[in-house]
């Protein structure tokens, strides 16, 4: 079974090394393509405060971070580009996790970046040269031979699938040209990764009884549904609130907090998995997967309003305000569902910057502006994992994030 839970270990090492080892793209800057929502896109959301600081600030940093991160993790490899995954997959290689995010922030920055739409086609050609007998990516590439790098039979991660999907539909409204594509991959995905009562399995290849909250993108599902009306994805968001609001009655009534991962998800009395369900670290707590429920909460309350996710989000911000001493330094990655961190000595941006998504959900002004200036800093020396989810806060934050 797959575990990302060492990316962390190989962190250091990676960090010490990328500036010699990351191959990056140095093709000519062409003319932009004709962009429908090119960046900054300023989209008003229905809910929550935004960060204090004002409109051109906000723009220039995704800006700085998006110039960083390009630099550092878009890599042209296996006959187009990939997200240079450092410390989860060889050879200087992707997961598609990372892939699926490359194909979200590419389009988001189409505008200011005049070679998004060629770097995307190039991240979406690495995702069709490497799927899996079910039609969804191989989760794990590796780099340098471009071939499957886990053990045993090909299989899909349904986050990373479903930020492929997600991507392909904001390239179609952003150039357009990829109605197709996406429609067939919305397909493919709902047959492989849709348990039969709705709820999402944790890959493709895995039981219909268990799931995991870092994949619970309601924005996602909500924009599947408007596109692919052959689906029935309204189906998935009501099974998917249904999960997160009986998990959190019974485990955390008051953080809302979601385990990396769940188990009974497809009866009325969702659990956390076992400590060692998955991966090597407690998969019964917030560990390194959960920790991007915040933002993902958030995101679908400020773009849909939701009344269910703006819940969460409340009160998993309320919860880590309180636990840190509103000190966004001292939020952990590992967190029991009380909102308790277990291991103070464990820290990533990863678990710092997704809950400013939360905190602007919630309506916290001085709780935002403080995660908003955290967001700045890198005091852990994350690589890739942190360093791009902090890309994907930077939008939403800004104000960047648009609904296609």
């Amino acid at each position: 079974m797959r575990d990302r839970s060492g990316r962390l270990v190989a962190a250091a090492t990676a960090a010490a090394t990328i500036s010699l080892s990351v191959l990056v793209a140095t093709t000519t800057p062409a003319a932009a393509a004709n962009e429908n929502h090119p960046f900054p896109t300023h989209f008003t959301y229905r809910t929550g405060v935004m960060p204090s600081a004002s409109q051109a600030d906000r723009d220039a940093a995704v800006k700085k971070q998006y110039d960083s991160w390009k630099k550092a993790y878009l890599r042209s490899a296996c006959g187009g580009y990939l997200i240079y995954a450092t410390g989860d997959a060889p050879g200087k290689g992707t997961v598609s996790e990372a892939q699926g995010y490359g194909m979200n922030i590419v389009p988001l920055m189409a505008g200011y970046d005049p070679n998004a739409k060629a770097e995307f086609d190039g991240l979406w050609k690495v995702v069709q040269d490497h799927r899996d007998s079910q039609g969804m990516m191989m989760w794990e590439i590796n780099g340098s031979t471009c071939k499957y790098a886990d053990s045993g039979t090909p299989d899909g991660a349904t986050d990373g699938d479903l930020d492929i999907g997600y991507g392909l539909i904001l390239a179609d409204k952003q150039w357009g040209g990829y109605t197709a594509a996406a429609k067939d991959w919305l397909a493919k995905f709902y047959a492989a990764d849709v348990a039969p009562d709705g709820h999402l399995k944790c890959e493709d290849d895995g039981p219909n009884n268990d799931t995991r909250p870092s994949d619970f993108m309601l924005d996602h599902l909500r924009a599947f549904a408007a596109y692919d009306t052959a689906h029935d994805w309204n189906k998935v968001v009501t099974r998917t609130e249904a999960v997160i609001q009986e998990f959190t009655a019974k485990y955390s009534p008051n953080a809302n907090l979601l385990s990396d991962f769940v188990v009974g998800a497809n009866g009325t009395s969702p659990k956390p998995a076992p400590a060692d369900y998955q991966e090597s670290q407690p998969d019964n707590i917030v560990g390194y997967n959960s920790v991007r429920v915040p933002w993902h909460m958030g995101t679908d309350a400020l773009v849909y309003g939701s009344p269910v996710t703006k819940a969460v989000a409340t009160n998993e911000s309320n919860s880590y305000k309180a636990k840190s001493g509103g000190n966004p330094a001292k939020i952990y990655p590992h967190t029991k569902l009380d909102g308790t961190p277990t291991n103070t000595g464990d820290q990533c941006e990863c678990a710092n910057d997704p809950v400013g998504v939360a905190a602007m959900a919630a309506g916290d002004q001085a709780w935002t502006d403080a995660l908003w200036k955290y967001l700045a800093t890198n005091p852990f020396d994350d690589t890739y994992y942190g360093e791009t989810l902090k890309m994907l806060v930077y939008i939403v934050m800004a104000g960047d994030y648009w609904a296609p």
